[in-house]
């Protein structure tokens, strides 16, 4: 990896990282889903610094070129994101689906109130 590549790919790094942190300021993501985010930036830092562990980790799973070892990897992050946000969107419709039902107790509850007086 060329010198000039790996100064490009620290200052795309950095600028994600402080793009997360911007987002975490403007509470625009809560903390707790936006550590995947936070490792990720720290991955990519630790691969950028040390291009030697990509070499190795493609060279003992068998992947001829090393970039392709990163295609991998991004792959597979981008799966486990999709997995995690499935989950939250799933918990959420639960959620929202006993909130509608409770609300709609409640409102029926009300009216037989008014309705009394």
């Amino acid at each position: 990896m060329t010198t000039m590549l790996r100064v490009s790919l620290l200052i795309g790094i950095l600028f994600y990282f402080i793009f997360i942190c911007v987002l975490l300021r403007k509470k625009s993501f809560d903390l707790k889903y936006s550590l995947l985010w936070l490792f990720s930036a720290f991955a990519l830092l630790i691969l950028d610094i040390f291009p030697q562990i990509v070499i190795i980790l493609s060279g003992v799973l068998g992947i001829d070129v090393p970039s392709n070892f990163i295609y991998l990897v991004v792959l597979f992050f981008i799966l486990l994101l999709l997995i995690f946000l499935t989950s939250i969107v799933s918990k959420q419709k639960k959620e929202i689906r006993t909130l509608i039902q409770t609300v709609s107790i409640l409102q029926k509850k009300v009216e037989e109130l008014e309705k009394k007086q």
